[in-house]
């Protein structure tokens, strides 16, 4: 749905977005207490007070709640995350920013995390993966700052480095989800993460030059 300047919008589009919000945090709550499995299209609506052409006007399926709740996500990471960061050292401060990462799944919970990447898998929703997203932006901007600061090997690209690094990130969920959030993801996270971008201190370049 198209947005616009909050001075600028009419009765009929300020609605439209109540009418959206409505849907999206009851349906939102009611994942939250019954699990994505036991709720259905038709009790969101009933909870909401619309009907299931309304939802359909604005979504298609539940998996596009999991997925704008989970596109949150960039909006946490413009407005808290980007100039929260504080390690002087820009490999500390990629670790600090997958923290983040990992923290913010950590507080959606297994189940709507679980969910997201069900969709990702089954519907082909390309939304993880896109490279304008603020996660890939922003960590993008880290590395670039880390090589001028001479804390990040300059051998390999920006964006190398930069796809490397989620796509660990990203499998780390993964395998929570697969252990369904049985062990504390933010602990073995760090841990994994802190020997990662180990590979990618400058002075790995004399150590494995055909790197």
């Amino acid at each position: 749905m198209k947005t616009y300047p909050e001075q600028s919008k009419t009765s009929r589009q300020l609605q439209a977005e109540r009418t959206k919000h409505n849907i999206y945090m009851t349906a939102r709550k009611l994942i939250a207490d019954k699990g994505f499995d036991n709720v259905t299209i038709e009790e969101v609506c009933r909870t909401a007070g619309i009907s299931k052409g309304l939802f359909y006007h604005y979504y298609k399926s539940k998996d596009d709640i999991i997925i704008e709740g989970y596109s949150e996500c960039d909006d946490y990471f413009e407005t808290h995350v980007r100039n929260s960061l504080s390690k002087e050292n820009f490999l500390d401060r990629i670790v600090e920013f997958i923290d983040y990462q990992i923290l913010y799944a950590d507080k959606l919970g297994i189940d709507v995390l679980i969910q997201a990447y069900k969709s990702q898998i089954q519907h082909g929703n390309d939304f993880f993966v896109s490279e304008g997203r603020s996660l890939p932006v922003i960590l993008k901007e880290i590395i670039d700052r880390g090589k001028e600061k001479g804390d990040i090997r300059i051998d390999l690209s920006t964006d190398y480095i930069t796809n490397f690094i989620l796509r660990f990130s990203r499998g780390l969920l993964y395998d929570w989800c697969l252990h369904d959030g049985n062990y504390d993801i933010k602990e073995s996270a760090h841990e994994a993460v802190k020997r990662l971008v180990e590979l990618f201190r400058i002075e790995q370049i004399s150590k494995n030059p055909s790197n």
